[in-house]
């Protein structure tokens, strides 16, 4: 999908004089607390005085600021405000400063007004310029324009958008930048999918007949890895984005569990191959490079930050299962989980400082997050179902995890803070397994 980008408007502060600290609208979305902001997407306008955007083919204007407005929605520090809501309604009286009316969205108390000018463009849908100001200073937060020849550009549009809108107010943007692997059932067999963090673009990987599991993207995006399952027993595959191309390989012994990316780029899995399950590093050829984590009990499960310092991983060596963390420099192994018989699925933040797990609570999953500095373990997932497979975004904000809350498994997100989970729209049939990588 290609689109040109025909200009770029750096951050810039429009008032003549020095803001001060408290003028400039920042989120601290890794701080305790989380600032709301009020959003507002403003109906979009023409460029030019006097043109009409029924010269735009296809609504495109329409569609392009509804798909702006459900990807802002994903962000809990955003508060959506209704255009029905704004003092003299939705209209901003034009798309730049200049001719915008800022006191009524500050009486409305808009915080942030996000507006769209179109202008017709021959052979494609047009020429659209998209700008977010913080309505209390007038200052421009961020400006982009673009050549959207295609209705199938405009959700990559709304999403390029949304990041840079995302970086200017957090200092992060790549849940914009990122996607979602899962896996889908598909009569008798589990095929991987692939779509957006926001359920865009949804797209089968594999058609194999048998049984995909535990699919788990590279750090840097580009690889993906699972356990595959068919009549002739257990294998692995890695299927590579640029190429599209599949490798699958028998592994020795009887299974192959939660194969996963180190930080190196290669691959951790747990295989059974002297009895017990253990957890191996693979060379590229998928040979055994060295064993990781091996001892009498099951070893499961592998995770890694993106500094390949630590690993976490489940193992029953104490009696039952529960979460442990290598430190792989040093070789000690510790001890995560404290609460609980039943932990399960540990995934390690990017920065090494967290890892989420499902707790196993009256029969059902939930996500608990502990803090490997304190110790402190907290529930993060309430409600009713199992809430499972939990993965961080890139970003270390977001977590992607399974559940059957609504009576069948889907995707959902929520936050490392616990924020409502929001449904990921991943089509029809039930969905697994959620992975969260780079795009």
């Amino acid at each position: 999908m290609r689109f040109a980008l025909f200009f770029v408007l750096i951050q810039v502060l429009l008032l003549p004089m020095p803001a001060r600290a408290g003028d400039v609208l920042t989120v601290d979305i890794y701080g305790p607390g989380q600032t709301k902001i009020n959003v507002l997407i403003a109906d979009p306008l023409p460029r030019e005085a006097g043109a009409s955007l029924a010269a735009v083919p296809e609504n495109a204007p329409a569609t392009l600021q509804q798909y702006i407005q459900s990807n802002c929605a994903f962000l809990p520090f955003f508060s959506m405000v209704s255009g029905r809501d704004v003092v003299g309604g939705p209209l901003p009286g034009g798309y730049a400063a200049p001719n915008i009316d800022f006191q009524r969205f500050k009486l409305s108390r808009v915080d942030v007004l996000v507006t769209a000018a179109w202008q017709p463009r021959s052979g494609g849908l047009g020429d659209v310029e998209l700008r977010a100001y913080e309505v209390f200073s007038g200052r421009l937060i961020v400006g982009r324009g673009y050549t959207v020849q295609t209705r199938p550009q405009l959700p990559e549009v709304a999403a390029r958008f949304c990041a840079d809108l995302m970086e200017a107010l957090t200092g992060h943007g790549d849940f914009f930048r990122s996607n979602l692997a899962f896996v889908k059932r598909d009569g008798q067999r589990k095929q991987v999918f692939m779509s957006t963090a926001q359920g865009v673009g949804v797209q089968q990987l594999t058609n194999l007949n048998g049984v995909c599991m535990s699919p788990s993207w590279s750090h840097d995006g580009q690889k993906l890895v699972f356990a595959f399952l068919d009549q002739k027993g257990h294998s692995i595959c890695e299927w590579n984005r640029q190429t599209r191309e599949l490798r699958r390989l028998k592994m020795p012994g009887a299974t192959v569990i939660s194969p996963t990316f180190t930080a190196r780029g290669t691959i951790a899995v747990t295989l059974d191959m002297g009895g017990s399950p253990d957890i191996y590093e693979l060379n590229p050829d998928f040979s055994i490079a060295r064993v990781l984590e091996k001892s009498w009990a099951i070893d499961v499960s592998p995770d890694f930050d993106q500094a390949g310092d630590k690993m976490v991983f489940v193992s029953n060596r104490l009696g039952n299962p529960q979460i442990f963390m290598k430190n792989l420099t040093t070789g000690v192994v510790s001890r995560v989980s404290f609460d609980g018989k039943y932990n399960t699925a540990p995934s390690i933040s990017p920065d090494g400082k967290l890892v989420v797990y499902s707790h196993l609570i009256n029969g059902q999953h939930k996500l608990f997050l502990a803090d490997l500095a304190s110790g402190v373990e907290r529930q993060l997932t309430f409600g009713p179902g199992s809430d499972e497979d939990a993965s961080w975004s890139p970003d270390g904000y977001f977590i992607a995890f399974a559940s059957n809350r609504s009576g069948r498994y889907q995707i959902y997100i929520t936050t490392k803070h616990g924020d409502e989970p929001i449904l990921i729209p991943t089509g029809p049939g039930e969905s697994f397994s959620p992975a969260w990588g780079k795009l």
